[in-house]
C-alpha cells in the first residue's frame, strides 16, 4: 500500500486529497474544504482500501 497526500489552496479555503493504491486497486479522494489530506481525505482512501 502507498499514498501520497495534499492540501490545495482555493480562494480563502482549503481541499484535502489523497490518492493511494493497494494491490491492483487504487482511489482518489477529495474534500473540499478540508483541513488537510491525511486529516479529511485519509480517512475516506482508507475505508475504501478496507472495505470488504
Amino acid at each position: 500500500m502507498g499514498a501520497k497526500t495534499g492540501t490545495a489552496e482555493e480562494g480563502d479555503g482549503t481541499n484535502g486529497w489523497v490518492t493511494a493504491y493497494n494491490d491492483d486497486l487504487a482511489v482518489a479522494s477529495l474534500v473540499e474544504g478540508g483541513s488537510s489530506g491525511v486529516g479529511s481525505a485519509g480517512y475516506v482512501v482508507g475505508d475504501l482500501l478496507t472495505a470488504g
